[in-house]
């Protein structure tokens, strides 16, 4: 596996901002180098995690400071964006090394989702400050299904894949696609309501969406490529969720997890979703599943 890449799509033209993400991905292909291709001491392991750690909140803080300076209206959403993965995420992953003694696949998974997070949000969170993306997520509220589909689908996945996203139709679950992974997220949207997202992709499509979040290309699939794609799709999710609410944050993630093909059968033997959506990346598909699921009813 070669070098992790920076790439010039993730500069947003703010000299403090860019050489802190330069910083932060010259860190975590550090810690990929000595530990998972090297094979080097888990002590040097374990001191860039704490590294990385350390300086992604003084990071978040230098960042949150300049959004204040320069008025930036997005502030609030961003600050959650960051609250989550200092408070949520990066404990959660902290917690997964010990508990495993830092294992090559927790040290994976640290890596993939780390630099499936900072790729996301530089190119659609932080890209936002200086008027580059769309950033903060308004869903549109024109009736027009292409419109809506674009805003909350194709436009946040073209800056992240930085190729051209085309809206190709209905996608049935009787449809196939090639060697296909299912990654699954359930969302708690209010009280007793619930909507599952279903991304249905190809390993092959997956391979090179990770390499181009990575900067380097994937010959098999491994930790990293995966939870790399894991904050692909919560990124996309994220959005189509913000359908379903007036409030892109009135949502909860309460379960994410990679289907069996035999659990993805059985998950929709029943009854389709309620939308299925295919998609195309220049020879490849990948489609998404949204289903509301019935309200829970409460105990008696």
């Amino acid at each position: 596996m070669r070098q992790l890449q920076w790439q010039e799509r993730f500069d947003i033209g703010v000299d403090i901002v860019d050489q802190a993400h330069k910083r932060l991905f010259a860190i975590v292909d550090k810690i990929m180098e000595l530990y998972v291709e090297r094979h080097e001491s888990k002590f040097a392991c374990v001191e860039g995690i704490k590294y990385f750690k350390a300086y992604a909140l003084k990071h978040f803080a230098e960042e949150e400071a300049y959004m204040r300076q320069i008025g930036y209206p997005g502030y609030p959403a961003h600050k959650r964006h960051h609250d989550r993965m200092r408070r949520e995420t990066l404990p959660a992953l902290e917690r997964e090394l010990y508990a495993t003694d830092f294992s090559t696949k927790a040290v994976q998974h640290f890596i993939g989702a780390c630099v499936g997070w900072l790729t996301g949000h530089i190119l659609i969170e932080d890209r936002a400050i200086t008027g580059k993306a769309a950033g903060a997520f308004t869903p549109p509220q024109a009736d027009d299904e292409l419109s809506l589909i674009r805003a909350v689908i194709i436009e946040p996945l073209q800056e992240i894949l930085g190729q051209e996203v085309r809206f190709v139709g209905r996608f049935s679950t009787e449809d196939m696609i090639r060697d296909a992974q299912y990654y699954e997220m359930t969302c708690h949207t209010r009280p007793g309501q619930k909507t599952r997202f279903v991304l249905v992709i190809g390993e092959a499509p997956m391979l090179r969406a990770a390499g181009m979040m990575f900067g380097m290309e994937f010959h098999s699939m491994d930790e990293a490529a995966r939870f790399a794609i894991r904050e692909l799709a919560q990124n996309l999710i994220q959005r189509a969720a913000a359908c379903f609410e007036h409030d892109p944050e009135a949502y909860e993630m309460e379960e994410e997890r990679f289907l069996e093909e035999w659990e993805y059968n059985q998950e929709f033997s029943e009854h389709a979703p309620q939308y299925g959506l295919l998609f195309s990346v220049k020879q490849d598909c990948f489609a998404l599943c949204i289903d509301q699921l019935a309200a829970e009813k409460a105990p008696a």
